[in-house]
């Protein structure tokens, strides 16, 4: 895909990684309620990317993000927001006043009030096999619908299908989500963004599970304001993946970002 850079959107940094500015440009200009893709190369480039990311969301965006990381703990996510440094900008650097900046995040801050979640994704999706994607998308027609002042018994012919379904109140993810949603309302928050990596669900579940919980994920979140980004691994997503496997991901989200 094309990038602009936006001057507006990508501060004026000197970035440690190639193609960092350029993703991140892309992912500040992913509105709400789209259902993304991102392969990054590696880790060192994911935490690069994703400290930025996260610090315009919560000190620019006023949003409030769910992190569910895969190959580092959630608690080694919370060390390096808390601690990161980015290099002061070009002009500087120019000059030899080539210094760290002082841009650390106070996690403790914003996971206390609630702007800030960080857990790791096996505990969040702990029983895939478990989840049907008519479950899934009823917890999102749930959500739509939870500002709605219809009476639900006056469609209860047209419904018939989702109320025979037995959902899992007390699934993680779905759990997670509905909270967050009442939280972010509270905060006044201008929406979620959800950052969740989907190594553990195919390493451990097999690609079918996987494709099972892409699905009952819509393509746009119409009425809602929840953004999700799904991170994959390059080499899962490249080395892994057939090439039919790799069409039916990217055809389950709305955009995608591809870093080779």
């Amino acid at each position: 895909m094309n990038f602009n850079d936006d001057t507006n959107n990508v501060k004026n940094i000197t970035y440690q990684h190639r193609g960092v500015k350029e993703i991140l440009n892309s992912l500040l200009n992913t509105p709400i309620g789209i259902h993304q893709i991102v392969v990054y190369p590696n880790i060192e480039v994911l935490r690069e990317t994703y400290f930025h990311y996260i610090k315009r969301l919560l000190e620019d965006n006023n949003e409030m993000i769910i992190f569910l990381p895969y190959y580092e703990s959630a608690e080694s996510v919370k060390k390096i927001l808390s601690s990161y440094s980015i290099l002061s900008n070009k002009n500087d650097n120019e000059k030899g006043n080539n210094q760290k900046n002082s841009s650390s995040i106070d996690v403790k801050r914003y996971t206390h009030n609630g702007s800030l979640v960080i857990i790791d994704s096996q505990k969040t999706f702990p029983n895939v096999e478990g989840e049907t994607t008519t479950t899934m998308n009823h917890q999102f027609d749930k959500y739509n619908n939870s500002n709605s002042n219809s009476n639900s018994n006056s469609n209860s012919n047209s419904n018939s299908n989702s109320n025979s379904i037995s959902h899992n109140d007390n699934d993680n993810f779905s759990s997670l989500v509905r909270m967050s949603l009442s939280h972010a309302k509270k905060l006044k928050k201008e929406g979620i963004t959800i950052l969740a990596d989907y190594g553990f669900i195919y390493e451990k579940k097999g690609f079918e599970n996987l494709v099972e919980l892409e699905k009952s994920i819509p393509l746009y979140f119409n009425s809602i304001k929840i953004k999700q980004i799904c991170l994959y691994h390059q080499k899962n997503f490249f080395n892994r993946f057939t090439k039919q496997q790799k069409k039916e991901i990217l055809d389950l989200h709305s955009r995608s970002i591809l870093m080779t």
